[in-house]
């Protein structure tokens, strides 16, 4: 997978034991200037991690991108409160 992380606009659910937010879907600008929607519709799993000092939580993910299955990474900089498509 190659690092990208752009930003992304996220709809977020939470879980109830631990409050940890699971992405529902999200928007991405394409180099077109064009904002697409992504259904995220599966996950393989997350982990915390502590990446340059800023705690993240990464998000292992699948999704369909333009009628192709792909297999990504969202992270979530939890003192930020920021998503990022971190790796595709």
């Amino acid at each position: 997978m190659k690092i990208v992380s752009k930003p992304i606009k996220t709809i977020a659910v939470f879980e109830y034991d631990d409050g940890t937010p699971m992405p529902y879907k999200f928007k991405i600008m394409e180099d077109s200037e064009e904002e697409i929607t992504v259904q995220v519709n599966k996950i393989f799993g997350h982990e915390r991690k502590r990446i340059a000092g800023i705690e993240s939580i990464i998000y292992k993910c699948q999704s369909v991108f333009g009628n192709i299955e792909r297999i990504y990474e969202l992270k979530y900089m939890v003192s930020e409160c920021r998503w990022v498509l971190y790796k595709i």
